[in-house]
């Protein structure tokens, strides 16, 4: 017994309590989120997955061997997929969180580290726009922040957070947390990964709101996820189509135990973008990705 323990309970790593249960939750998630930029894990990754599951190894041991099997790049389709899987499960473990725009960028800069800087730039803001084209837009992009915005529009985005008393989630405050997931998101400020990065910030924001994450939305539905923050921040007025957050609020809902809607990505998409392409906004209709005949 210590002074700082007068119960008799001493104060333990928090390693020693993580169950067999917690760490399939950790990678099932991990390996989910790669199907949102079309990515698959190796057998190997899933290999040394199911041996931490079973406590044959830490997380530290896992990483040290996926970085040894990736070290002669023999297997370089699956390097992205494995070191960020890894990664996720990592930081999700940790359950650290805070509220904060660096701590978007911590989460980034550990998501990525083991990758090609100059291709990733883990922790680090693009200096120019993109564009994505979307499969349920038929071509087009959401419009995302400029560059030289993302400092004021994060602030802008964490301090109205750090205003909110969520408590219970009734339907305002449910729809009020989706909303500023789906702002973070549009923001977009990283070369890669964003939406994997949000993925993840928002795991541990409902986390440290008091909230367990089921397995199954991100790990089989990550890319309806990815759809649902489309859509939730996607405005073409002459298509009819404004942004809408039932579809994430359905993942985000089924996630903790809200709600149990139907994940389907055909719902998602916007059929007045296929019936006329000319009608897409951000990126030229010439680049639609079906064309009238």
């Amino acid at each position: 017994m210590t002074a700082d323990s007068p119960d008799g309970f001493e104060y333990e790593p928090s390693s020693k309590h993580s169950s067999p249960k917690s760490r399939e939750h950790y990678w099932a998630v991990a390996i989910g989120l790669q199907q949102v930029d079309g990515l698959e894990v190796s057998p190997f990754l899933r290999d040394v997955a199911d041996a931490h599951i079973r406590g044959d190894h830490d997380l530290a041991e896992v990483g040290s061997l996926i970085r040894a099997h990736h070290e002669n790049g023999e297997h370089e389709a699956f390097r992205e997929a494995d070191h960020v899987s890894h990664r996720i499960a990592e930081i999700l473990s940790s359950k650290v969180f805070f509220l904060s725009p660096d701590f978007l960028i911590h989460i980034h800069r550990h998501l990525f580290q083991d990758l090609d800087a100059s291709v990733y730039h883990p922790g680090e803001f693009k200096t120019e726009r993109m564009v994505k084209q979307e499969e349920i837009l038929n071509g087009d992009s959401v419009l995302y922040a400029d560059p030289s915005t993302y400092e004021m529009a994060l602030h802008g985005a964490f301090e109205r957070e750090h205003a909110k008393d969520y408590g219970a989630f009734d339907d305002k405050n449910f729809k009020d947390f989706c909303q500023a997931i789906a702002f973070l998101w549009q923001i977009h400020p990283f070369y890669e990964g964003n939406t994997r990065t949000i993925a993840v910030f928002s795991e541990l924001y409902l986390n440290y709101l008091g909230f367990d994450i089921s397995n199954e939305p991100f790990e089989k539905h990550a890319r309806y996820y990815r759809d649902a923050l489309v859509r939730s921040m996607y405005r073409n007025a002459a298509a009819n189509t404004f942004p809408t957050l039932e579809f994430l609020m359905s993942f985000y809902g089924n996630a903790i135990g809200l709600r149990n809607d139907t994940l389907d990505r055909e719902a998602l998409i916007c059929s007045a973008l296929f019936d006329n392409p000319e009608l897409l906004r951000n990126v030229s209709p010439l680049q639609a990705l079906h064309k009238k005949n």
